[in-house]
């Protein structure tokens, strides 16, 4: 090999050595849950009200987590716009049975909740709340990467059928 040949090597080593590597900038070491495409409608009835509906609840784990996480969901709820409650513990069904396992660094995980109260009607002033202004959905999930639980909400949506 020539002085030059030799050389050449040297520098395309010093070069690959001192190019920054890609940094993984995705803080989500536990679970960043999501509620999207929040929609509710109400449907009038002699004895008060049925309420169904629909959310999208996104999972997502950045490479940067230490390992897989298991996710359990708790109770979900609509608010109003000043945060106060007005239906408790909603009435849902999910697409994927929990646990949930989402992967590090992985596709996000989207879990379709369907919302239905069925025969429990909700009383006029429920409905009259509901009907005011905006909602917003709320719920808590159980992270297994985290020690606490995790609130997640939704942007504020207007109920249908009001």
């Amino acid at each position: 090999m020539t002085r030059r040949s030799v050389w050449l090597v040297v520098s395309a080593l010093a070069l690959s050595q001192a190019a920054p590597a890609c940094v993984n900038t995705d803080p989500a070491v536990f679970v960043d849950a999501t509620i999207d495409t929040p929609q509710a409608t109400i449907e009038d009835h002699a004895l008060g009200a049925s309420l169904t509906g629909s959310f999208l609840l996104t999972l997502h784990l950045s490479a940067r987590a230490s390992g897989p996480s298991q996710v359990s969901y708790g109770s979900f709820s609509l608010l109003d716009e000043t945060g106060a409650v007005v239906v408790e513990s909603l009435p849902v069904t999910a697409s994927e049975a929990a646990p949930v396992a989402v992967e590090a660094g992985g596709a996000d995980t989207a879990v379709t909740f369907t919302i239905d109260t069925g025969a429990d009607l909700l009383p006029t002033e429920v409905v009259d709340q509901l009907c005011a202004g905006q909602v917003t959905v709320s719920g808590i999930l159980q992270d297994s990467l985290a020690t606490t639980s995790t609130p997640v909400e939704s942007e504020p949506f207007t109920v249908s059928g009001c």
